[in-house]
């Protein structure tokens, strides 16, 4: 029994072809173009951007760049909200084990600004979003929110 299954195993890994059967999806380009030409861009009333950062001078320096992004492409800009800074103190002790008396303090701020794109599309939005993310500088991290607008439904309309 054993000797059987070890010559279908080696006949198996010897044979250089592999019978794999797929279905391939046959689209006609003309119903592609049609779907193209259906489908609209999406439209965002507004895009808050969110960057952090420890160095304030780099923060200042990607508002300006932000700022003449949005006046060389046309794109509206909203309000520009500079947040408070977080604060984040760890104390530790000098040495290993004794003298609890002796403590250093590791602190650390993180700076926050916001930034408001209006009245974009989605094709915009992404092309925008791509381009200032790979100039973002080192250190900075950066969270981006949408708020899309959609048509009202059928059921509401009427």
């Amino acid at each position: 029994m054993l000797n059987i299954a070890n010559t279908i195993r080696s006949t198996l890994l010897r044979s250089k072809t592999r019978n794999v059967r797929t279905l391939a999806a046959t689209v006609n380009p003309a119903e592609q173009q049609q779907v193209q030409a259906v489908l609209p861009d999406k439209l965002y009333s507004s895009i808050e951007i969110e960057y952090r950062g420890h160095d304030k001078a780099v923060l200042k320096s990607y508002t300006t760049f932000l700022q003449q992004v949005c006046k060389h492409l046309e794109i509206p800009q909203g309000r520009l909200e500079v947040l408070p800074y977080i604060r984040w103190v760890q104390p530790a002790l000098r040495s290993k084990f004794v003298h609890k008396k002796y403590k250093l303090h590791y602190e650390t701020r993180t700076h926050i600004t916001k930034l408001e794109i209006l009245n974009v599309t989605g094709s915009t939005a992404s092309t925008f979003l791509e381009y200032i993310e790979r100039n973002i500088p080192e250190g900075v991290g950066m969270r981006v929110g949408f708020t899309e607008l959609q048509p009202l439904p059928l059921t509401i309309q009427n």
